[in-house]
């Protein structure tokens, strides 16, 4: 079944996953290359999804595979999961079709995810903070603008460029 998703909704996914992805602790600089810490646990969140075939018993096991393994690997992530788990019910609030609630968390995750991957790229290519803040702010606008939130755009690329320099996760 192919799911669908309306502006709003694909809106509300994409502001919340960039909020999503400034609870994961700051990058480290490794070298001339910017990584996360416990990455590979954030990649996987998604495939505990794919558990079941029944979405709400797949959300249930995702929502307890991330309450269970995102502390274990790394304690800092506690801020991310209570984020996390917060978008999540807001999105079972919002929606009460199963499937569209399992594949509106998925593409929470992945935008979060791709998000990290490619600001952690433009972090390590970018000589300069302000090349860094002009790369991630042509990115931020021409998503936002997609879904009529360019409103937002600044906001967004202030708090990344804080998370980029270990302040306050961004917010």
């Amino acid at each position: 079944m192919t799911v669908e998703f309306n502006r709003d909704e694909l809106g509300s996914i994409v502001l919340d996953s960039y909020e999503l992805m400034l609870e994961i602790p700051s990058p480290n600089k490794k070298g001339d290359k910017y990584e996360i810490p416990s990455r590979g646990k954030l990649k996987n969140l998604p495939e505990a999804l794919r558990e079941f075939e029944d979405p709400q018993s797949a959300i249930l096991h995702f929502t307890k595979s991330a309450s269970y393994f995102l502390p274990r690997s790394d304690a800092k992530l506690s801020d991310y999961l209570q984020m996390l788990l917060s978008k999540v019910q807001k999105i079972q609030r919002e929606e009460s079709d199963p499937e569209k609630i399992r594949e509106r968390i998925r593409y929470l995750i992945g935008y979060s995810n791709w998000s990290m991957d490619a600001v952690c790229n433009i972090f390590g290519i970018s000589a300069s903070d302000q090349q860094v803040r002009e790369r991630v702010h042509t990115m931020v606008n021409a998503e936002l603008g997609l879904i009529d939130r360019k409103k937002d755009v600044d906001i967004i690329v202030d708090k990344i460029m804080k998370w980029k320099s270990n302040n306050p996760r961004g917010r």
